[in-house]
């Protein structure tokens, strides 16, 4: 097994086992090959051609075979057909009428703009590039970057606008910047540096400057060959520095002759003839080839024409190097009327508005929903308010509870057991504590009186002997009661001792506080007893009258 087949294995793999996460459950080989599209788009194109039509059960995997096969043809530089433009429409459509595939449609929609680019509807390409663009999330930093590289290659190949160009490949370079893609800020450094030369903005030099070490950087020789041989035309334009680019030039030629191309060739020729050198001039500009497949094939022959204009005005013949001047311009013209007839602009333009249009309704849409929100924020805030105001309420008919407390309704229950006894000491601790909390309800908020009830909830547990002596003392007084009830299946120890204080006439705040339960407890502990005591009628009616016909004469 090769090192590739190794590769598509394992990045096959990876994407089986971390896709099984996601919302939709693609084929794993399709998710590898999504994975190896980037960094090897031709293992990208075997994985995908190699998976058979039978093997797609789902829609949603065909859909995304289309796009993958589309992208990795593209990016392979195979000849792009109709058939791949039936597929691109094809995975366009199922990601159109389904949500949750945002990055799938917006590719969906850049690969069938470069699909109608390959096939020479250039402005079928523009609307679609625009479409992805809407399409994009707006944190697609990758994504929207391929879709500013595009346009600006439209507009430099299309177009006669290199400032737009140049705009492009600006806003292009950010989003590269922000996914962190180096090679792609390398190539738009690159694109960028190409239209500043045209436009004259004067940085072109420090743009390719920084792309050369940028390739440097990544150990890239073709982008660094392609920065050098464009810092040597910008160098060598109008005899700006003939010496300088000279020697880039001649380093091009002998360190990275693999790479060499017609620029570079026509680059020496002008080179030559700034330096007063026809004979080499010639030498070079007889080794470009002219190829009919060539994409800038009239731009090279405009510039072999005016190179030759030049050689036959340093040689003398001036009505040659007239007439070589005059087919320059004919095919500049050419280009610049080819170009021009191209809507890319005005459909970029509409685009733009409909863009706006739609971000306008947004922003529209958003008031209504930021007017709602405060609507609901307002009502929200009533509700609070009144629900404050009932708890400020309650702890007011707490506080009212406090001060008609149990100092004066316990002293029955303290005259008729012991003095020092566990029950006595016990409720004598219980008032002192009471008294505490109504005399700073005179001068404290009701939410400082509701905390300090809170910490106070518990505080106050009793210990057994209290409990035995609270039991001995109501079953002396009041024939066994609380004996026979203990005795009742399903009645917990926490039960009785309920029961006990129930008796003896504690407040629902007071229990709360003894037994640790929460104040708006008490009422739902009272049923729950009750039930368990099988009773048809409240449990302190149940009590008051059990403690009436059982007690003891005095």
């Amino acid at each position: 097994m090769n090192r590739l087949h190794i590769l598509v294995l394992v990045a096959w793999l990876v994407a089986l086992v971390t896709g099984c996460g996601g919302i939709h459950h693609y084929d794993g080989r399709l998710t590898a090959a999504d994975s190896l599209m980037m960094p090897y788009p031709d293992s990208a194109l075997a994985l995908v051609t190699a998976i058979p039509d039978s093997a797609l059960t789902t829609e949603g995997d065909r859909a995304y075979r289309d796009l993958l096969l589309t992208q990795a043809r593209y990016k392979c530089y195979v000849e792009i057909t109709a058939s791949d433009d039936s597929a691109i429409c094809c995975a366009m459509d199922y990601y159109r009428r389904h949500d949750g595939e945002r990055d799938k449609l917006t590719r969906a929609y850049l690969y069938k703009g470069a699909v109608m680019e390959e096939l020479g509807h250039v402005d079928s390409a523009m609307f679609y590039y625009k479409t992805a663009e809407a399409a994009a999330d707006e944190k697609d930093y990758a994504n929207l970057g391929q879709i500013n590289t595009r346009i600006a290659g439209l507009y430099r190949n299309y177009y006669a606008d290199s400032q737009i160009c140049y705009d492009k490949y600006y806003q292009a370079l950010k989003y590269y910047k922000l996914s962190g893609n180096q090679q792609l800020q390398l190539s738009s450094l690159i694109g960028m540096a190409g239209c500043s030369g045209i436009t004259n903005k004067g940085d072109a030099e420090q743009l390719l400057n920084q792309a050369s070490q940028l390739a440097i950087n990544l150990n890239d020789s073709l982008k660094y060959y392609l920065c050098q041989e464009l810092l040597c035309r910008q160098l060598s334009f109008e005899g700006r520095s003939v010496a300088k680019a000279k020697l880039i030039a001649m380093h091009c030629l002998n360190d990275y002759r693999g790479y060499v191309n017609h620029n570079l060739l026509l680059d020496l020729a002008d080179i030559y003839v700034y330096s007063g050198m026809p004979d080499s001039a010639r030498y070079y500009l007889d080794m470009v080839t002219e190829n009919a497949e060539m994409f800038d094939l009239d731009q090279v022959q405009t510039r072999k024409y005016l190179t030759l204009s030049k050689i036959t005005r340093l040689e003398g013949d001036t009505a040659l190097s007239s007439h070589y001047d005059v087919l320059s311009h004919q095919v500049s013209d050419s280009i610049s009327n080819s170009k021009v007839k191209y809507q890319i602009q005005q459909i970029e333009n509409d685009n733009n508005i409909e863009q706006k249009k739609f971000h306008v309704k947004t922003i529209h849409d958003l008031r209504w929903l930021l007017r709602g929100i405060i609507v609901l924020a307002f009502l929200a805030l009533i509700v609070f308010a009144f629900y404050h105001q009932r708890r400020v309420h309650r702890i007011k008919a707490i506080i009212e509870e406090l001060k008609r407390s149990s100092v004066n309704k316990h002293e029955s229950l303290v005259e008729q057991v012991p003095q020092n006894s566990e029950i006595t000491v016990f409720i004598e601790n219980l008032v002192t504590f009471m008294q505490t909390l109504i005399d700073s309800s005179q001068h404290e908020s009701p939410s400082v009186i509701r905390k300090r009830i809170e910490e106070g909830i518990g505080s106050m547990t009793a210990n057994e002997d209290f409990w035995n002596a609270l039991k001995t003392h109501l079953d002396q007084n009041h024939d066994g009661l609380i004996t026979r009830l203990a005795q009742t299946p399903r009645i917990s120890d926490n039960d009785v001792k309920f029961i006990e204080l129930c008796c003896c006439g504690f407040n629902y705040l007071e229990i709360a506080i003894i037994l640790g339960y929460a104040p708006n407890y008490i009422s739902q502990k009272r049923k729950d007893v009750a039930r368990k005591l099988h009773l048809r009628m409240p449990l302190q009616e149940y009590l008051n009258d059990a403690m009436k016909h059982t007690s003891s004469p005095k």
